[in-house]
């Protein structure tokens, strides 16, 4: 089974410096401040594992992976990619899953 696009240590190493970049859609808009976005964006890529992936898929311009993973009771969305040309995470989505999802670790439920 192939893995993500983009190397998860990368990801992680990026976003734990800071190179975060979250765009104003599901990602943002989840939350009740930016801050607190980028804060549950961080910790979430840290905690990040393959078990978590469930594919990569070409968009217009980007590679982007798709996670899910289980955050306390609730299941989450996760989107991204890295923009070589800074280099940093983008994270297109981060949002509560609307259906159930399936990744190499099992179904997570919304």
């Amino acid at each position: 089974m192939k893995g993500p696009h983009w190397p998860l240590e990368r990801v992680k190493r990026l976003s734990a410096d800071g190179k975060l970049f979250l765009q104003r859609t599901k990602a943002l808009d989840s939350f009740e401040s930016p801050r607190a976005a980028y804060e549950f964006a961080q910790e979430t890529i840290r905690d990040l594992t393959e078990r978590s992936f469930v594919e990569s898929m070409q968009h217009t311009y980007d590679v982007m992976d798709i996670y899910g993973v289980r955050i306390e009771t609730m299941g989450w969305y996760l989107k991204l990619y890295i923009d070589e040309e800074v280099p940093e995470v983008t994270v297109v989505s981060l949002h509560p899953l609307e259906r159930a999802i399936k990744t190499r670790g099992g179904m997570v439920k919304p």
